[in-house]
């Protein structure tokens, strides 16, 4: 068999319509697109698919056998998430490509351990793009998405300080750097409040972000700010893209969508919530129920270009203890269907903040066209049913209908239904049927 079809209602460039679309199996692309008029569900969507830009995957190279203490971190922190478990998430979460984190013990700052880390992402069904890692003496080496990222204390990934910061951006210019903005001297100051939001609080992130611009236009480096989560911080882009040549981009992920905190406690869609605070924490925090509203609104505008996960795979023991971050991948299809259905998102809008710009933002790193459905470009699909909810887990104890794939085992939507469900995933023509098992290839 060289060629095969899917006939659903595709979310097309120019609208919604049922459509048969062939596929040629050689070259994983899409042949043709041709109206079906035969029966066809109406609740089953056919989106290009869904790209995620911000990913913590884990994995990275084995350290030298003679250093015990890495040796122990290495073999630690791959227990939490490796490529491979990473892409099964994704394929589950419909998926169908990320981009892979350089936040690691040995980061990838340079072309030879990047190389070793690109192998290990081979490990994955779902494909990876690799994002290198900008420390204070590293250097450019190849057109990369590149990560800074900004600590209120140096390791061997984060900067402190803005001449450090400065000083490497110098090297990168004409480069893509993404970053993580929160402002160091702002979090130092706050390092004595009692509770995770108020020790990184809303300034840090906007006073980050205009010292960013700032560095943008300098250096003229094709920026992206990733979470953002505040009003401020997105009206500071908004005002540079009015006359910037080049647009910054930013993204916002699904907990500063649907998660906000106040003096009283945390809040589900605006809602008081159960769900233990210690799940919830993150960098940069939860905010007001205020950026929350905010935010939606911001990415149905257009104001944030794009949705990614964040997705961070600690396990519910580091999350005892004050750990950061939340893991998506698994449940990002189905969170899709609350944006639909809950705030009155378009799918095509869904279409473009999840596949057409991510793929737009990581094209030069892409090995084909992708992000929409259109004769030749790549044949990646979503293939969502938003008449199906999906449950991920239930604290009244109902059996869950989607099995976790990441290895943490927990997800922040245990607490609730999301309401739509990820059918299958189709990665350059290949479908894995997703369910309770290891999402499966379909041999046909």
């Amino acid at each position: 068999m060289t060629e095969k079809s899917f006939s659903y209602m595709s979310v097309l460039p120019d609208g919604i319509r049922p459509t048969r679309v062939a596929v040629d199996l050689h070259s994983g692309n899409i042949e043709s697109l041709v109206p079906e008029s035969g029966p066809i569900e109406q609740s089953c969507l056919l989106f290009p698919g869904f790209v995620d830009i911000h990913v913590h995957a884990r994995e990275f190279p084995k350290p030298s056998n003679e250093d015990n203490y890495l040796i122990k971190k290495w073999e630690s922190i791959c227990k939490k998430e490796v490529f491979a478990s990473a892409g099964d998430s994704a394929i589950n979460g419909g998926v169908t490509c990320f981009a892979a984190m350089p936040n690691d013990l040995t980061p990838p700052d340079n072309k030879t351990i990047y190389d070793q880390k690109r192998l290990l992402g081979a490990e994955s069904r779902c494909p990876v793009i690799l994002f290198a890692a900008v420390t204070e003496h590293s250097e450019p080496w190849a057109d990369l998405p590149y990560k800074l990222y900004l600590d209120s204390h140096p390791n061997q990934v984060t900067f402190s300080n803005w001449r450090k910061v400065e000083d490497a951006l110098s090297r990168y210019k004409g480069h893509r750097l993404f970053f993580h903005a929160e402002d160091p001297e702002i979090l130092r100051k706050n390092e004595g409040q009692s509770e995770h939001w108020k020790r990184r609080p809303p300034e840090a992130e906007v006073r980050a972000v205009a010292k960013i611009l700032n560095l943008t236009h300098r250096y003229h480096l094709v920026t992206h700010i990733c979470h953002v989560s505040t009003e401020g911080a997105v009206s500071l882009i908004a005002d540079y893209n009015e006359t910037a040549s080049t647009k910054v981009t930013c993204e916002v992920t699904p907990h500063h969508l649907f998660f906000s905190i106040d003096e009283n406690g945390y809040l589900a869609k605006g809602c008081r919530t159960d769900i233990p605070g210690f799940l919830l924490n993150c960098n940069p925090p939860l905010r007001s129920e205020h950026d929350r509203q905010m935010m939606i609104g911001a990415l149905r505008s257009g104001l944030i270009q794009t949705l990614s996960s964040d997705h961070a795979p600690h396990s519910l023991a580091e999350k005892k203890f004050g750990v950061s971050g939340m893991p998506h991948l698994d449940t990002l299809g189905p969170f899709v269907g609350w944006l639909i259905k809950d705030c009155g998102f378009d799918p095509m809008l869904i279409a473009k903040v999840l596949s057409e710009e991510p793929c737009r933002i990581m094209e030069l790193n892409m090995n084909k066209k992708f992000g929409r459905i259109q004769k030749g470009y790549g044949a990646s699909f979503t293939i969502m049913d938003l008449g199906k909810t999906t449950e991920v887990g239930r604290a009244d104890g109902r059996a869950p209908n989607r099995r976790l794939f990441t290895r943490c085992g927990w997800s922040p939507f245990e607490y609730t239904s999301l309401p739509a469900y990820v059918r299958s995933t189709v990665i350059n023509g290949v479908t894995f049927n997703c369910g309770q098992s290891r999402c499966r290839q379909d041999l046909d």
